[in-house]
């Protein structure tokens, strides 16, 4: 059996030589349900052709935690709903992905571990369409993350985007996190997506967002968005209703502009909550709710610009 593995391999990594030799794409399949994993597949790419453009195609439930490092234009795809599900009891990534580029991450459930994708060391990622179930994204070491079509549930984190990194989300379920998405020092850009029933919707800390069209934060066991250490957020028809604690929570120097959002129906009593120390808000009056910060008049009022 091994003497059949080590032939399989050679084979394997001489039709991989051949493509990369040709400049041509390498395209491997790996079938978990026969006790093929994705780490070995990512391993031969690694050594024949690191700087792509690779495919490898999964199929079955794997039980493994991927690292893929210094490796470009590689996509992990399924065609019929694999999973991935945490062997390290936790301590580890399911999917690591370090000082990499163009890397996409296409329709998995992803299950467990210390993180459910990390994409960190400057690295550029893409994930699409995958379940995250309790590990949640990270986002680390100005690395760009950009979200799309995602359901991310149950973890304490839904996401971390910290270290000058960014994230951008586009159709993104957020639900059932302790924190939808935390922030430190990090940019967020979120559009049409949904944070419902996290204990928090976004926490943000010396970081700046922009939450966009479409983008709901609602059913929040605590505030809708929290803002700390002079945060910056411009709300640009978001909506956030109906969460327990303050809709939008500002202190220590925060900013929210706020431009075609509503910001209604949340159960402090205060839909827009000015907190001290020194925070600001603009055209605040636009969201329709209940609010204790104080702006010249002159600022609530929508004004042409000619």
């Amino acid at each position: 059996m091994r003497q059949r593995a080590s032939v399989c391999a050679f084979f394997l990594l001489a039709a991989i030589g051949a493509a990369s030799q040709c400049a041509q794409a390498a395209n491997l399949t790996v079938n978990c349900d026969k006790k093929e994993t994705i780490h070995k597949a990512v391993k031969l790419l690694a050594s024949a052709n690191p700087q792509g453009p690779n495919t490898i195609t999964v199929s079955g439930s794997c039980r493994e935690n991927i690292l893929i490092r210094s490796m470009d234009r590689l996509t992990l795809i399924t065609k019929k709903g694999a999973s991935i599900t945490d062997r390290s009891n936790g301590s580890l990534a399911v999917v690591d992905i370090e000082d990499s580029h163009s890397v996409t991450v296409q329709a998995f459930t992803i299950n467990g571990g210390a993180g459910g994708v990390n994409c960190g060391s400057a690295s550029v990622c893409y994930l699409t369409g995958n379940t995250i179930e309790a590990g949640g994204v990270g986002v680390s070491g100005g690395s760009r993350a950009f979200l799309e079509s995602n359901v991310i549930q149950n973890g304490g984190r839904g996401a971390t985007v910290e270290d000058g990194s960014q994230m951008f989300s586009s159709n993104d379920v957020f639900q059932g996190n302790g924190q939808g998405i935390v922030q430190f020092g990090a940019y967020l850009e979120a559009s049409n997506s949904s944070f419902l029933n996290n204990g928090i919707g976004i926490l943000a800390a010396a970081s700046n967002l922009r939450l966009l069209g479409g983008t709901t934060i609602s059913a929040s066991g605590d505030d809708g968005m929290a803002m700390r250490a002079g945060s910056t957020a411009v709300f640009q028809g978001a909506t956030i209703t109906g969460n327990g604690g303050d809709g939008v929570h500002l202190e220590d120097a925060s900013f929210a502009g706020f431009q075609a959002a509503t910001v209604t129906g949340n159960l402090s009593g205060l839909d827009v909550n000015c907190a001290p120390q020194f925070t600001i808000t603009h055209f605040v009056a636009r969201t329709g709710g209940i609010t204790n910060c104080v702006e010249p008049t002159s600022n609530s009022k929508p004004k042409d610009v000619k």
